[in-house]
């Protein structure tokens, strides 16, 4: 967790492209497998099922913080994000080292079980956490884990690191590949990586130009066209 809470430090530190690239290709160079396919998945929307509810996890940290639940709902409504006020409130007394992925298994382990041991559980893993990390567990938590990262960026960022062409990991990262049941080597080295003749491409989605208006080239070389809203759909001809 602590490779990855760094990470989400400096994505968030910085609003430069090129430096949001860096953190994340060295982010995929130094992590566990298992953690370069959760952040994979957290940066492309795919989420852990939510194992408790946010009602249980303001009462609990009420409780552990000793103020009332009146003054916590204010501090809450004053911060304005729930995993950011439990974060702040609730103190680090020891450290446990585990890996993202091992958060997560934690997560979902706790679904099903007895409710006084799932308090007990998670009060012991804020205790354990230092504040950033409290504050991606809690969002974990509750399913609402956002960073200022396109999944275009991260695919970035994950290009640099194992030198395969962009375009290529867009396409082996498309489709309901589950980061529970997928090895990284799987997800982005093997050579099918999942495919299946009803396997979709990336969609052409609209992004902001990143780069300097001089470095685009020659203006003759670049057509514009209208974004209009609507439903997006895909007809592939594949192997007959």
């Amino acid at each position: 967790m602590k490779r990855f809470a760094q990470l989400f430090r400096e994505l968030d530190q910085t609003t430069k492209t090129n430096k949001k690239v860096e953190a994340l290709a060295g982010f995929f160079d130094e992590a566990d497998p298992p953690d370069k396919v959760w952040a994979i998945a957290l940066l492309s929307h795919k989420r852990p099922r939510r194992t408790v509810s946010t009602t249980d996890l303001r009462e609990w940290a009420a409780e552990v913080s000793d103020i009332p639940n009146w003054l916590f709902e204010d501090s809450y409504h004053t911060v304005g994000d729930l995993a950011e006020t439990i974060a702040l409130l609730v103190h680090q007394e020891d450290t446990v080292h585990q890996s993202l992925g091992e958060w997560i298994d934690f997560l979902q382990g706790l679904k099903g079980q007895d409710p006084e041991i799932v308090k007990q559980k998670v009060i012991e893993a804020w205790k354990g956490l230092d504040n950033i990390e409290r504050f991606i567990f809690n969002k974990l938590i509750t399913g609402g884990f956002r960073v200022g990262v396109s999944q275009k960026l991260m695919v970035k960022g994950l290009a640099k690191s194992t030198g395969i062409e962009q375009n290529e990991l867009a396409h082996k990262l498309m489709g309901n590949w589950d980061p529970f049941h997928t090895s990284f080597d799987d997800l982005v080295y093997a050579a099918e990586s999942g495919f299946s003749d009803a396997k979709p491409y990336p969609f052409f989605l609209a992004y902001a130009v990143e780069d300097p208006e001089k470095e685009l080239g020659d203006i003759d070389r670049w057509i514009a066209e209208h974004k209009w809203d609507g439903i997006r759909g895909q007809i592939i001809h594949r192997n007959g």
